[in-house]
Formats: structure tokens, C-alpha cells, sequence
């Protein structure tokens, strides 16, 4: 038995040493095998993959970025991009801060995490660095951002942030807003301007403010002064758009005090200056030829802009500048007693009587801006907003009059404002969509902007609903008297 085993292996070692290439190669595949397929499976199941690589650290531009996923009831965190300098201050080159993950927002967060903002050598102040200027003493509290000390809810601060991050994604790369550029851009300015947001102190906002400045002051050079946005300066838009972008700029000035934008601001302020007509108002395309029989052109829509804009320029302190609007202001007094029709305390378009409602707030609130004091054309004015309610989807929402009347009642104080605001506050935080803008009204008298769903409808609505819910701290009361003696009585 031994014999044949014995046997047996002989042959088959005999097999093995005639075939022991074979033998060597096979092993050498196997040890491959081994090897390699072990490398696999440990990248697999210990490495993560490469895109989380990319993603997380690669900032070219042809690596895939994967966006952040936005759990429910939070927010992305603030962009942590090196930021551009102002935009202002070098040819335009924009950088939005958030075209990877424009996203859509829930529920805000009050505050942000400051992003890291390296040091650039192109620009003699970084971004973030310097003391936050002494605001005049009405706009002091927009940099206390304990803004629910002034009367407004949490749930009003939380709509403003959300409108402010939503409005961030519809900023076009050059820094401007909407199809009609130069009326949305300055708007939208103002309501992060109306929040204490600048670009040398903001966390969030300081990249998306610096290119909104920018595109005016890049607009304005190139048109000795002047707002158009490439439209025609004689078409009608281009009163409102120019007193809105120099309402704006003088704003971003009182608020930075960055002494390169003061040229800019006088060239602005005094293409206003030249376009006011003998009675105190001012035309569509700053018209200044006569007028035929009835055909009144001073118009007090288009005025009620340019007189923001002088009051903001008054309270730049730049050199010289009171001298040059405190008589343009005065008369414009004039004009908005003209338009006054003391049969029920209503402010007309062209003269007293026509339009008896929704320009009511921009002689209220223009009186009470320049002179401080609520005279007979106020307090009438006052009962007159009261005669309508207060209500979003109702008939009467006319946001372009709640958007002065808000500011007329705030600046009225008293029983006057504490009737406005247990209404228009509510009215507006509860409408507010998902995604922080506001849908359109109920009102009547709508036209595109109230009820239009595309273009430039929904930022103007959220712009002036912003700007709304800012009043609290945007400008305090002016008024010399004491609150308007409870003069409110609501409906």
C-alpha cells in the first residue's frame, strides 16, 4: 500500500515539475489579484470619495461643486468666498456670492456666522475692517440689531432677513436688480442699507451691497450724474428712477462715509436741483416747459422721491450740501400744499382732488420729514389714510401707498401709529411666501406690479414690503410735537 501512494506522488510531482511555468504564472496572478482587489475594497469602504474632495476643496471652476443640502428650518451657511473689493472701486467685475446654491428659505436664522474674509491688497481698507461711522441721530438704530426693541415682532425681523436672502438671489452679476435696473437696484440697496447693512461691516450681506454701490456709482460715471440704467433720460421712468438711485447712494454714503462717492452725489443731487418747477414739484423726465391751460405737470408721485432723496442728502453733512436743499425742500412744501384738498385731507396727483387716496402718505410723510411737525394738512392727511383697511388680499392694498403710509403713521407715533401697526404688520408676515419674497395683492387698482408673478412684480413687492417691516429703526420719529395727541382712531 505504501508502495503504490508512494507511487502516486511520484507521477504527480513528476506532472507538476513538467508544467512549473505554469505553476509560477498562475501564482504570480493570484498574488495580483490579491493585492489589487484588497486596494479596492479598502477605498472603497475607508476613503471617502473623490467628489467629497472636490466639492469640499477644490475651487476651480471646472470641478463639480455639489450644493449643500438645506435641511428643513434652517439655512446654507454664509458663503466663506475671499470677497472682491467693493465693486465701486475697480472695472465691474462682480462676483454674486451665492451662484452655486441660490436655494429657497423656510424659516430664517436671526444671525449668521461671520465668513473668513482674507486681506486683499487691491483695496486700501479690506472689506470688514474700519469703525462703523456715527449715523445721524434718525438713523442710529439701524445698527442695533436688537431691532425688536422698536416695536416690531420677531416674526417682522425674521420676514425682513428672509427677504433679504431672497432678494440676494435675483441680484444680476453686475450688481443690479430687475429689468427696470435703476429703480429696483436703488430700492433693494435701501433695504439692506434700512438694516445696517454695509460693506465694511456686514457678516452676510457686505459682498451683495458693495456691487449694488457699484453698479450706481459705475452708472452714474457714465452719465455725468445720471441714473438711466440705458433708457431713455426724457422717458417718465427716468424722474423715478434717478431720485431713487440718489436716495440710495446718499444712504450708502451717510452709512460708509467713503469720501469717493461725494463727487458723485453732488453731480446727482443737482441734476434734481435743476429739474424742480416754480411750484415746488417735480415732472415726469424732470420736464421743465410750460404748462397749457390745466395741464399741471408737477406730479406728486414723481416728487415724493425727490424729496426722500434731498432729506437723505441732507443728512449726508457733505460740505455744502444743506445750503443747496434746504430751499429746494421749503419749496417743495409749497407744492404739496397746493395738491392738498382740505375737503378730506387727501394729497392729489396734479392738483387737489384727483387720486384722493393713494398718494395721501407722500404729503403726509414729506411734511413731517422736513418740517418735524404735524401742521393742519397732516392731521387731516392722517384721518384720511384711516379710511380705508388694512388688509393685503382686500380691494384697497395698494402697496405703493402702504409703502408711505407706513412711514407716515411711524413717523406720526401716537394712537396714529399704534392703529397702522397692529394691522400692516401682521398683514405682511403672514402673506410672506416660503421663499421670502411677497405674492401679489388683492387690490384693485393693481396694475403689473401688484399682481404680476414674473419679472420685476415680485421684487418690488418684496422690496417695498422690506422696506415696510424696516421702519421700526430705519428713521425715528422727526416729529418736534408730541405724538399727534392719540389722534388715531381706526376704523
Amino acid at each position: 500500500m505504501k508502495d503504490q501512494s508512494r507511487s502516486h506522488f511520484e507521477r504527480l510531482l513528476k506532472t507538476v515539475l513538467a508544467s512549473r511555468f505554469l505553476t509560477i504564472s498562475a501564482l504570480i496572478h493570484l498574488l495580483i489579484i490579491v493585492l489589487f482587489g484588497g486596494q479596492v475594497l479598502f477605498k472603497k469602504y475607508v476613503e471617502p470619495p473623490d467628489f467629497q474632495y472636490a466639492a469640499a476643496d477644490d475651487t476651480s471652476a471646472n470641478s463639480p461643486q455639489v450644493p449643500p443640502q438645506t435641511p428643513a428650518q434652517t439655512l446654507p451657511p454664509t458663503p466663506a468666498n475671499t470677497a472682491p473689493p467693493p465693486a465701486y472701486l475697480l472695472p465691474p467685475v462682480i462676483i454674486r456670492p451665492n451662484d452655486t446654491n441660490p436655494g429657497t428659505f423656510t424659516m430664517p436664522l436671526p444671525e449668521m456666522a461671520p465668513p473668513t474674509i482674507n486681506k486683499n491688497p487691491a483695496y486700501d481698507q479690506p472689506l470688514g475692517t474700519g469703525p462703523q461711522p456715527a449715523l445721524p441721530g434718525v438713523m442710529k438704530d439701524r445698527i442695533d440689531h436688537d431691532h425688536l426693541t422698536h416695536g416690531d415682532t420677531a416674526a417682522a425681523e425674521q420676514s425682513v432677513m428672509r427677504a433679504l436672502r431672497w432678494l440676494q438671489t435675483q441680484q444680476h452679476s453686475d450688481g443690479t436688480w430687475g429689468g427696470q435696473r435703476g429703480a429696483f437696484t436703488g430700492l433693494s440697496l435701501l433695504c439692506y442699507l434700512g438694516h445696517g447693512e454695509t460693506p465694511q461691516t456686514s457678516p452676510e450681506f457686505r459682498v451683495v451691497v458693495s456691487n449694488a454701490i457699484g453698479a450706481l456709482v459705475a452708472e452714474g460715471n457714465r452719465n455725468q450724474g445720471r441714473f438711466s440704467f440705458g433708457n431713455d433720460f426724457d422717458g417718465n421712468a427716468a424722474a423715478y428712477e434717478h431720485g431713487i438711485c440718489t436716495y440710495a447712494l446718499c444712504e450708502a454714503y451717510t452709512m460708509t462715509k467713503d469720501e469717493r462717492l461725494a463727487p458723485l452725489i453732488k453731480e446727482a443731487v443737482d441734476y434734481i436741483l435743476k429739474g424742480q418747477r416754480p411750484d415746488g414739484g417735480w415732472a415726469y423726465s424732470y420736464d421743465m416747459t410750460g404748462e397749457a391751460g390745466d395741464a399741471v405737470k408737477s406730479d406728486t408721485s414723481v416728487s415724493g422721491w425727490q424729496i426722500q432723496a434731498l432729506k437723505a442728502a441732507h443728512l449726508t453733512g457733505i460740505a455744502g450740501m444743506e445750503e443747496k436743499v434746504r430751499p429746494a425742500l421749503d419749496s417743495a412744501m409749497k407744492n404739496m400744499d397746493r395738491v392738498f384738498n382740505p375737503k378730506d385731507g387727501s394729497f392729489g396727483y396734479r392738483k387737489a382732488g384727483d387720486r384722493n387716496y393713494s398718494l395721501t402718505g407722500v404729503g403726509v410723510l414729506s411734511k413731517l420729514f422736513w418740517l418735524g411737525r404735524a401742521d393742519r394738512t397732516v392731521r387731516l392727511g392722517i384721518k384720511n389714510i384711516q379710511t380705508r383697511e388694512v388688509k393685503y388680499k382686500g380691494p384697497d392694498c395698494i402697496l405703493y401707498s402702504w409703502y408711505y403710509n407706513t412711514q407716515a403713521c411711524f413717523q406720526a407715533q401716537g394712537g396714529t401709529w399704534d392703529w397702522w401697526n397692529t394691522r400692516f404688520q401682521d398683514q405682511l408676515t403672514s402673506v410672506q411666501s416660503d421663499d421670502g419674497s411677497w405674492p401679489p395683492t388683492g387690490g384693485k387698482e393693481t396694475g403689473g406690479y401688484n399682481a404680476g408673478t414674473t419679472g420685476d412684480a415680485p421684487i418690488y413687492r418684496t422690496d417695498l414690503c422690506t422696506l415696510m417691516l424696516e421702519v421700526f429703526y430705519r428713521y425715528l420719529p422727526t416729529s418736534k410735537d408730541e405724538a399727534l395727541g392719540g389722534g388715531g382712531e381706526g376704523l
